[in-house]
């Protein structure tokens, strides 16, 4: 961060680094190829951690385990559907973000990797606005 930086340029900076390094940490920070290669010195190329790796951030396994003890997208055996034992679920749980990069990277690292029998509808900037009230009572 720049010595000009106003405070709550600053205080929204921590609070980007709190939610996930993800939306600090990207090509374009002036300090991502030092931070990269401080991360990865002297391991193999597949073991190597990132910090853009979804395993950094404390927002996947404590959402999955809340939407996990809430019933929602718990019926699986071992990683496979069982089809007979599939039910139509009907908890439903509101997840709300004050960003939109925030909604990307739950939907990304979170819904679609980890939880992909999930179904779920997203109301953000990027829905027309004569659109939204059928998303909220669907």
């Amino acid at each position: 961060m720049q010595g000009n930086t106003h405070i709550f340029q600053a205080l929204r900076y921590l609070q980007n680094v709190c939610n996930h390094p993800k939306l600090v940490l990207n090509p374009t920070h002036p300090q991502y190829q030092h931070v990269i290669a401080q991360l990865k010195p002297g391991l193999p190329q597949a073991t190597q951690f990132t910090i853009l790796n979804s395993k950094t951030s404390h927002i996947r396994p404590a959402l999955k385990q809340l939407l996990n003890d809430c019933d929602i997208g718990t019926n699986l055996d071992n990683g496979i559907y069982k089809e007979s034992e599939i039910v139509i679920n009907q908890h439903r749980a509101l997840v709300f973000c004050q960003l939109k990069a925030m909604l990307d990277i739950i939907e990304n690292d979170l819904f679609k990797k980890h939880m992909p029998n999930v179904t779920y509808l997203r109301l953000d900037g990027s829905v027309p606005p004569v659109m939204r009230h059928s998303v909220v009572t669907r």
